[in-house]
């Protein structure tokens, strides 16, 4: 299986934390996956929101190639789909929004997160807004059912499988590269210890 440089951070972060007692969510934002992207996720009502923030997408369905939430989407569907990455027991503690330090209810429909901008969820002013009262972040339900299909994965302790493990620790090399690499490595030492003995007939 092959995987962009996107996907290869997030699959090292599941990988390096799986035994941390965490779920993915937590991972997330504890590696700051989302946040350097300038996505967030807010997990309310049981829906998820995504927010995209607008000085990384000021034209979102302009030439800025496909947007990261999509990439961790697909990703997290393949590893799903292909056995790599696995949940077990209920739900853990959510982090209420994926990608920020830090949120919690200020009041119904109001969130307050890390400590200086504002998450409103009803009402003509919904939007997420920056210290200065600006809106920092667009605010899109287009994800929603995509979302929802990998929304237990987010939440719940979570497994990978061994296959995945190796293909880590070899720096994402498959079982095919390495023996090449190998076979390629023979090869020139085979050359190099051949020329060597060339050289020492000559000389002696």
């Amino acid at each position: 299986m092959k995987f962009s440089k996107e996907e290869r951070e997030i699959v090292k972060a599941m990988v390096q934390y799986e035994n941390r007692g965490w779920n993915l969510a937590s991972v997330i934002n504890h590696c700051r996956l989302l946040e350097k992207h300038g996505i967030g996720i807010v997990n309310a009502d049981n829906a998820d929101l995504v927010c995209l923030r607008k000085d990384l997408y000021p034209d979102y369905f302009g030439n800025r190639g496909k947007a990261y939430i999509d990439i961790f989407i697909d990703l997290m569907k393949k590893l799903i789909e292909n056995g790599d990455f696995m949940c077990s027991g209920g739900f853990r503690s959510d982090p209420l929004v994926i990608g920020s330090v830090h949120s919690e209810w200020k009041k119904i429909g109001v969130i307050a997160v890390n400590s200086t901008e504002t998450i409103i969820l009803e009402g003509p002013f919904k939007g997420w807004y920056g210290a200065d009262r600006e809106e920092k972040y667009w605010m899109y339900d287009m994800w929603k059912n995509q979302l929802s299909s990998i929304d237990r994965f987010l939440y719940s302790n979570y497994y990978i499988s061994e296959e995945l493990k190796d293909l880590v620790k070899n720096n994402f090399k498959t079982d095919e590269e390495i023996r090449f690499a190998k076979q390629q490595l023979i090869t020139w030492v085979s050359i190099g210890v051949s020329a060597l003995l060339g050289v020492l007939g000559i000389i002696f």
